[in-house]
């Protein structure tokens, strides 16, 4: 079972460079339907730099999505916040209070570029 990143299938459209399913290849059953392997683990070292990163208090319930748009101002990179703060339930909203660290905007880039770098 190889499989493909969807953005190398021509029967599939492209992606952007920030989707979360670029971290996941395509497969194709016997009836030819495609499907993610979704068993891929990325990790992100908990003491990412501050260079990196700052940290937001949540002042309202919010959804990741929500928190990527306001940080990225695209709903696309919730799942880098999620990575980053160890997040298991990414539908689950975060807690007003909450601390949460947030890759700076500049770094986005490269440590995206890094995650793919790690994918085989």
């Amino acid at each position: 079972m190889t499989g493909d990143f969807q953005n190398n299938i021509g029967d599939l459209p492209g992606l952007s460079e920030y989707r979360f399913e670029n971290i996941f290849k395509v497969h194709k059953t016997r009836d030819n339907y495609y499907y993610y392997n979704i068993l891929k683990t990325i990790h992100i070292p908990e003491n990412v730099s501050n260079s990196f990163c700052y940290r937001y208090r949540v002042d309202r319930k919010m959804a990741y999505t929500a928190l990527s748009y306001k940080a990225y101002k695209t709903m696309q990179l919730w799942w880098l916040i999620c990575l980053v703060n160890g997040t298991d339930n990414p539908t689950s909203f975060i807690t007003p209070g909450t601390v949460i660290k947030i890759v700076k905007p500049s770094r986005v880039s490269s440590i995206v570029s890094e995650i793919n770098s790690q994918l085989v």
